[in-house]
């Protein structure tokens, strides 16, 4: 231990005599300084046992001439020192929980002094970090709660606040402190919440969200912040004064944006903000802006963790995420011929994918909350499903918000839609294909006639005869990220709700993905690796709705489990792991449902008979109000006492018969096996319906006792000699591929 203390004593003195001697020193020497105290632990051995006792003071002796000189680096003449003293006592502070504990209130105000000075860029942010982490490390702290948190905490709230103006490039790390210090002490940022907000605020105009839309979403993480830190009303009042100002001024867009008036009698209320722009060239825009930014607002409030409960207005959300998917729908409609209009199809993809996110926001916030609301957020999804504006963006964002529907909520999601939304989602699946022609390079002697020789069919032979196909006719597919969220939301169906296709459909589904697959299959050896690997997620997705697809069969359908087997096969050699992966799973889940003697066969209905029998069941328990289940019990054990008697009569009729077929059978002489093939005689199948006993009795009755002419060991008949020319007559059409839907015995024979 002694030598390991000593070691930390010599490399602090070094670097305290040495390399941060003097500002030259220190501009030259910073980068090695940190490395060296980021890389060896040398503030670990304060305090500690086992050290001898000169060896511990020459220790001490040069922690505090370090801490004298990073102090005097904080406040030095120039920025390099400047920026190298908030570096070291930072790392310094993160290294030692002593030392901090020790010299947090003198760090703490040296830095807020860095803040209050005309200082550059890289220091003041250095110093907005340090003083975070300092908040951070003893915010949980009981003792330093009244010298530390509630006497340096609202001064550098508002050091923050005046800063901003003179740095606005600070903006971003700005916020992020406000934030953090509005959540972790909201009492004791009630004196600057004007000003937050109104610093907020003028970022959620709609002027900075196409620029930095980044900024914009710390902008309204930190209103919600500054919602829940309370002040002259609670903080539950003051999260839903907050939640009804934003849907308020989304609600003065969209009116804006339709040239009409407020539906309410009195106007919502709306946040403080600057008016929109005289030129409707202007405005309109910018009121997309404007939706776009409220929409950051609610996410934020939704999404932000509460200390109390919150009543949450999900009417008026709904209403409002509603009312922005109808926007294109209404102004397409429209029977006024309005300039303003023609603005709105260029603006509908960032109006609707704002309804989107507010509808699966809700849905990830509320959970189970939700489920009474699932009809008016099926007529939102269904009026941004007209499509009236293609855009790949908001397809995307469509199939985004039904996957995540389908699997929170399952059937009482999807019988709210209409079904034209389910096909329109199995056609996204659909790919683009470019067809390659086939190259073939001939040899150079194929082209002297003289050269080729001909055999004795007529036909030309030898080795400069054949040309070298280069290539085949491979089809490489084009993939885009609305078919990989098309497959994502198929997948959803097929695992949560698989009865909502219908055969046609089912069928069409899964013709496409075994197409796709097989297209792969031909085409995908010519593609480069790098685009191998890009489309590696899709192959994925493939094997997993079709693996889905297995799992829950439909009943009316043709299996597909001998193509699904020979794909799943086929990708255990895909170069992509994760598709591997995905294959030997699915091979291991559908196993038990493989059977080695007997392929997927047609589920076809039940017969008639079976549902005669379920409608008398059905009958019957229709009935149990007048019938009890003792009497129904005591009338069947009373049909089959009637059945035993009728067959012991039966027997007592027959006895005769059986005594002349035993004798019969004693006095016959078994003769030897005779290799003979006979042929079975062909008996119907009302044949069999009559009984035993009546067939026994009328053929002893009509024929007299004789010996049999025929084996009792039925030989079977030798298979039928076939030609060879029957046989290829039979395969001409052998090098046809025939890849169909319908699973067949033949594939496992």
């Amino acid at each position: 231990m002694d030598d390991k203390v000593a070691r930390a004593e010599r490399t602090l003195s070094l670097l305290t005599t040495t390399f941060l001697a003097n500002t030259e020193a220190v501009k030259a020497n910073i980068s090695l300084v940190l490395d060296t105290v980021l890389s060896q632990n040398l503030f670990a051995y304060i305090d500690a046992t086992g050290v001898s006792v000169e060896t511990a003071k020459r220790y001490t002796s040069a922690v505090q001439k370090w801490q004298a000189r990073i102090n005097s680096l904080v406040t030095g003449k120039t920025s390099e020192t400047r920026m190298a003293g908030v570096l070291l006592v930072k790392h310094t502070a993160l290294q030692s929980p002593q030392l901090l504990s020790e010299n947090v209130a003198k760090w703490t105000t040296s830095l807020l002094g860095v803040l209050g000075k005309a200082e550059v860029m890289p220091v003041l942010i250095a110093t907005l970090q340090t003083l975070l982490a300092f908040i951070d490390a003893v915010r949980d702290v009981p003792m330093f709660y009244r010298d530390i948190i509630s006497a340096q905490v609202p001064r550098m709230n508002q050091a923050i606040l005046a800063m901003v103006d003179k740095n606005p490039d600070l903006m971003s790390q700005v916020l992020e402190v406000l934030d953090r210090s509005a959540t972790w002490f909201p009492t004791l940022f009630r004196p600057s919440i004007d000003k937050a907000e109104a610093l907020c605020l003028r970022l959620l105009d709609g002027s900075d969200m196409r620029n930095s839309p980044e900024l914009c979403k710390q902008a309204a993480k930190c209103l919600a912040a500054l919602s829940l830190a309370g002040g002259k009303i609670t903080a539950e009042e003051r999260w839903f004064q907050c939640a009804q100002q934003a849907m308020g001024t989304i609600q003065q867009c969209i009116d804006h944006m339709m040239c009409t008036g407020s539906d309410a009698g009195e106007p919502a209320q709306q946040f403080a903000l600057p008016l929109l722009a005289d030129d409707f060239a202007v405005s309109i825009p910018q009121a997309a802006d404007r939706i776009s930014a409220m929409t950051e607002v609610l996410i934020a409030l939704l999404t932000q963790p509460t200390h109390v409960d919150i009543p949450v207005p999900v009417d008026g959300i709904l209403g409002i995420a509603s009312r922005l998917a109808m926007v294109p729908v209404r102004a397409g409609s429209s029977k006024n011929a309005r300039s303003e209009y023609d603005l709105i199809p260029l603006l509908t993809p960032q109006i609707q994918r704002a309804s989107i996110r507010i509808m699966a926001v809700l849905a990830i916030a509320l959970g189970s909350h939700m489920q009474p609301y699932l009809s008016a957020v099926a007529r939102a999804v269904t009026a941004i499903n007209t499509r009236q504006v293609v855009s790949p963006a908001l397809n995307v964002a469509l199939h985004c918000l039904l996957q995540l529907y389908i699997e929170r909520y399952g059937y009482g999601f999807v019988m709210h839609l209409p079904y034209d939304l389910v096909v329109s989602t199995a056609d996204d699946i659909c790919v683009q294909q470019k067809t390659k022609a086939a190259k073939v390079t001939m040899t150079a002697s194929e082209s002297a006639p003289s050269s080729k020789k001909r055999g004795g069919n007529g036909k030309s032979r030898g080795p400069n005869t054949f040309g070298v196909i280069e290539s085949a006719q491979a089809t490489h597919i084009h993939w885009d990220d609305t078919v990989l969220a098309a497959l994502k939301t198929v997948l959803a169906l097929l695992q949560h709700t698989p009865t909502v296709f219908t055969s046609a459909l089912r069928t069409r589904v899964d013709s496409q993905v075994l197409t796709l697959l097989m297209l792969f299959a031909i085409g995908g050896m010519e593609m480069p690796f790098a685009s191998r690997q890009s489309d590696a997620p899709h192959r994925a997705l493939l094997y997993r709705c079709l693996e889905a697809s297995i799992l829950s069969p439909d009943p009316w359908q043709k299996a597909i489990l001998p193509h699904a087997v020979s794909a799943f096969s086929a990708g255990l050699a895909d170069p992509s792991t994760a598709v591997r992966d995905v294959c030997a799973e699915a091979l291991v889940t559908i196993d038990p449902i493989i059977h080695s003697r007997l392929p997927a066969q047609l589920r076809e209905p039940d017969t008639k008979e079976n549902f005669s029998n379920e409608n008398q069941v059905s009958w019957m328990m229709s009935d149990c109000d007048n019938t009890s289940i003792d009497a129904v019990l005591s009338g069947v054990q009373a049909d089959n006492q009637s059945d035993d008697e009728d067959d012991k009569k039966m027997q007592v009729a027959d006895e005769p018969v059986v005594e002349e077929v035993k004798r019969f059978k004693q006095d016959t002489i078994v003769p030897p096996v005779v290799k003979k093939s006979t042929v079975v005689p062909v008996v119907e199948a009302r044949e069999y319906n009559k009984p035993l006993h009546n067939q026994t009795s009328q053929q002893s009755a009509a024929l007299p006792p004789q010996q049999p002419t025929t084996s009792l060991f039925n030989t079977p008949a030798p298979p039928a000699q076939t030609s060879a020319a029957e046989v290829s007559d039979n395969n001409d059409d052998d090098d046809i591929p025939d890849i169909v839907m319908e699973g067949s015995d033949s594939e496992y024979e």
